[in-house]
């Protein structure tokens, strides 16, 4: 089986001039609401703009923000760029450098498991609450992100998939009625994007759609139900499939099968 190709990227990239970001379409988190969201002016729509090429990895990581270009590209002065960029740093998304010059934060894997520890602490609290407190209007509303979420899987669109995929976690989320818990949870969700575009989405396979429709189909059922130690289950198996699919992408490809010799001669085989 073959692999959804991440962006679907040339064989010969095209480099991209100083604070341009990829060619990327648009996504929406929230596919039930039909009103648009109010567009922000200065630092904060900068912030939001610059956070969501970030976390899709639409802006690389490690790569340089340069604030001149940024100001060219939001037609804006300086100073709401660089305010902008310290929001970001606040949410450790933006480093500054020692010459003053701000790169997108490298992905690190060297906090994954702590991330994942507590994301999953917040999705069993928010299953567990939507599953008691989700009134009709909540699961009309998190039919459609399911009805949305399955079509999107009938195409090669990781982003689309993805988006679709968050937009539905996102419904449950609100389902739970709590404010705090929501609030944290949707916060975790986004801290895990960048790792879950680069660590899961490669290796989203036709296996990895068979599961995750699955295992969305029995959440969903037990929040309908108001089984509450059912969605938690759910969404236990459903957080332990994605993390096997992490693993698996940090397997080295080719170390295992490598044949090293010594000595300059390649060893007989008997």
């Amino acid at each position: 089986m073959v692999a959804i190709g991440l962006m679907n990227p040339s064989r010969q990239k095209k480099k991209l001039e100083t604070g341009q970001r990829k060619d990327f379409p648009p996504i929406r988190l929230d596919l039930t609401d039909g009103e648009k969201p109010k567009r922000k002016r200065g630092s904060a729509r900068v912030y939001e703009e610059l956070r969501e090429d970030i976390l899709w990895i639409r802006i690389e990581p490690g790569s340089v923000l340069d604030e001149v270009a940024l100001a060219k590209r939001f037609d804006m002065s300086r100073t709401p760029i660089r305010e902008a960029l310290v929001m970001l740093q606040s949410d450790d998304l933006v480093t500054f450098l020692p010459n003053r010059t701000s790169i997108v934060t490298p992905h690190m894997l060297d906090n994954m498991n702590e991330h994942l520890d507590t994301h999953l602490l917040l999705a069993r609290a928010v299953v567990r609450m939507a599953a008691q407190f989700r009134t009709e209007e909540n699961l009309e509303r998190i039919r459609l992100a399911a009805s949305a979420y399955e079509e999107a899987l009938q195409t090669n669109d990781v982003y689309q998939i993805y988006g679709s995929d968050l937009a539905l976690h996102r419904e449950i989320s609100r389902s739970c009625h709590n404010h705090f818990t929501r609030k944290f949870h949707d916060l975790s969700l986004d801290c895990g994007r960048r790792a879950y575009v680069l660590h899961y989405y490669p290796e989203f396979r036709e296996e990895e759609r068979k599961t995750s429709l699955a295992e969305h189909r029995e959440l969903i059922s037990a929040i309908e139900s108001q089984d509450a130690a059912r969605a938690d289950a759910a969404i236990t198996q459903h957080v332990r499939s994605e993390l096997n699919v992490i693993k698996r992408t940090l397997d080295p490809q080719v170390g295992f099968e490598m044949e090293i010799t010594t000595g300059g001669a390649a060893s007989k085989k008997d």
